[in-house]
């Protein structure tokens, strides 16, 4: 395959009389980090290696999504908007990404569009230069906000397009997606987002040319698949053979498994194939060095590449949410129902429409399997977020849900849930009377996650050698910021402190 590929690229060399550059943008500190440490990366873990990313060569960095905000916030009680702004005092030169899902933010419920507006806004205004821009149902109408407050702010635009494997979803959909996020929103890149890792060799040689063709040199085209099933970097390869101009990649060893394809590896094989890569190949080393030491660090897994697995084409379950669905089961002591569950989000998502299981969806629809598992008896117990869904609160679904599954969502979920979703009122009049003399940043934070939390955030540590000291070091500052005296000892050495 390999030889067949070179052959493809050397007669699209000799035709156009010059080696085409593939680029590659960084996920490493956003989808590679979700998808294997379930988003538990601190800012203080990713401020040692930000200089040596930003002059690695990477046409672009994802650095933050609203997963990123929401467990920022929660779980490591950090300031999600000073991540972005400790960042780009390292990264001055590679632009910063921003993923916005569509009109959705924290509850994955739509909101007014005025603080969606202002979302986009401080993002941007805290030193994000790019926005990412995606919606699950890929219902326009959803995208205008975000899309157009980003074009007006001067920053970069990228319209994700999640991969599915349902019907209707043809290349022809997919072409008119992408045609219309360039001609009528103006997008400068469209990404094929393939956030499960479902997409196939065939696939992937009729879609990426229908797309290339579809938006021209009118915008770049992206590629972004995940490991899952253990085709990822080979569907990386030939994305870029017939059409893909970047490449999304996270340094090893926070790529595959659930993740994406490897910086390292991806690089060495497009140049292999015929391409021209720019990325330092060194620094990328380094990085994955210092990834390495600091999983081992903080006991977090790294990605070791996945066997071929078929059953990720049933429930097209995206590689961060199944670490996250992992992590979930374990607290709740589940993990043996994990097959089970699996089983029963293949069903839930058919039943539903087989929406696209890109955020919220695969949460959405995770929930109401365990449920169905948990009872014994499916659609006993409805989470709102189902009913809202099938509801229309999301927008219009591409595909009907099952009636006979609808009637019994609608029966057994909440009365307090309408059936008709209500008018979606400005938020924003309201917010600045009820918090005064505060900044947008932390008006958007009060507001999607309350004041509790928001007064419990600390501020990163300052020192960027977090995680390169040896354990050494540590012990021997412990030992003398104690008040006794101490002393450990060892075969050939002793260390005390007083």
């Amino acid at each position: 395959m390999l030889e067949h590929l070179k052959k493809v690229v050397a007669a699209e060399t000799a035709r156009t009389g010059k080696r085409r550059t593939i680029h590659l943008t960084d996920d490493t500190l956003r989808d590679g980090q979700q998808c294997l440490w379930a988003t538990r990366m601190r800012t203080e873990h990713m401020l040692p290696i930000a200089e040596r990313m930003d002059r690695a060569g990477f046409l672009s960095m994802q650095a933050i999504a609203l997963v990123q905000f929401d467990a920022s916030v929660l779980f490591l009680n950090q300031d999600p908007f000073e991540r972005i702004r400790l960042l780009r005092e390292r990264i001055t030169h590679t632009p910063m990404r921003g993923a916005v899902r569509s009109n959705l933010m924290r509850g994955f419920f739509p909101v007014a569009d005025d603080i969606s507006e202002l979302f986009v806004e401080r993002q941007i205004a805290n030193g994000i230069r790019d926005i990412a821009v995606f919606d699950a149902l890929m219902c326009s109408e959803n995208l205008a906000s975000s899309i157009g407050t980003a074009r007006r702010l001067g920053a970069h635009v990228t319209l994700g397009l999640g991969y599915n494997i349902a019907p209707g979803y043809d290349d022809a959909l997919y072409a008119s997606k992408a045609r219309e996020g360039v001609e009528r929103f103006g997008v400068q890149a469209v990404a094929l987002a393939d956030a499960a890792g479902i997409l196939t060799i065939e696939r992937v040689r009729t879609l990426v040319p229908a797309l290339k063709l579809a938006i021209g040199d009118n915008a770049r085209l992206e590629f972004n698949t995940h490991c899952l099933t253990g085709l990822g970097p080979l569907l990386a390869i030939e994305a870029a053979v017939h059409g893909a101009d970047s490449i999304l990649t996270a340094v090893d060893p926070l790529a595959n498994g659930n993740s994406l394809p490897a910086s390292q590896m991806i690089a060495r094989n497009l140049r292999e194939v015929g391409f021209d890569v720019v990325v330092d190949d060194r620094l990328l080393d380094e990085v994955g060095d210092y990834l390495g030491a600091l999983a081992e660090r903080e006991g977090m897994p790294v990605g070791v590449p996945a066997e071929y697995e078929p059953s990720h084409y049933i429930t097209q379950y995206a590689g961060g949410a199944m670490s996250n669905l992992e992590s979930q089961l374990k607290l709740a002591g589940m993990m043996d129902r994990m097959p089970a569950v699996l089983e029963e989000i293949g069903r839930v998502r058919v039943e539903l429409g087989s929406p696209i299981m890109v955020t919220p969806y695969p949460a959405i629809i995770s929930a109401q399997a365990v449920m169905n598992v948990l009872n014994g008896e499916r659609y006993k117990v409805v989470p709102d977020e189902v009913k809202k869904y099938v509801c229309g609160y999301f927008g219009e679904l591409p595909l009907p849900v099952d009636a006979n599954v609808k009637d019994r969502i609608i029966a057994n979920g909440s009365k307090d849930v309408a059936l008709i979703p209500p008018v979606i009122e400005p938020v924003l009049p309201g917010l600045r009377q009820r918090y005064k003399n505060i900044g947008d940043d932390e008006l958007l934070l009060r507001y999607m996650y309350g004041d509790e939390k928001i007064n419990a955030l600390k501020p990163t540590p300052a020192d960027d050698s977090y995680g390169l000291r040896h354990p050494v070091v540590d012990l021997v500052n412990g030992l003398a910021q104690r008040e006794r005296k101490a002393q450990v000892a060892g075969s050939g050495f002793s260390l005390s402190a007083n």
